[in-house]
């Protein structure tokens, strides 16, 4: 059995839900780390997803709801932090604001079988 790390490269949200990982295949993967940095002056709301493979960011799936960074606020959500994501699951987010919330972090891929 491998496990790899691998991160979820900084990017700027958007006000749809866009995803920012996905899990490959025949590979479980469980974020570890994960952050969320308002780097506008005013307060913006973000959204995270947990969502199945071949589904949509809708509200069952919601894992962060509407929650408000102050300006320059950076965020740990304690709820992401060790979520698995199972083969072509991912991961999405939004913001109320384009470009205003910076998401970084990292995930450790699993796959094979154990030995």
């Amino acid at each position: 059995m491998q496990r790899i790390p691998k991160a979820i490269a900084a990017a700027q949200l958007t006000t749809s839900a866009a995803t920012y990982y996905t899990a490959p295949t025949n590979t479980t993967s469980t974020i570890n780390n994960l952050s969320l940095t308002n780097t506008s002056a005013s307060p913006v709301a973000v959204t995270l997803f947990r969502v199945p493979s071949g589904g949509s960011a809708v509200a069952g799936n919601t894992i962060l709801s509407a929650f408000s960074l102050a300006a320059g606020q950076s965020y740990v959500p304690p709820q992401a932090i060790g979520l698995q994501l199972d083969p072509g699951m991912t991961l999405q987010a939004l913001a109320v604001t384009a470009t205003a919330v910076t998401i970084a972090g990292g995930v450790y891929e699993t796959s094979g079988s154990p030995s």
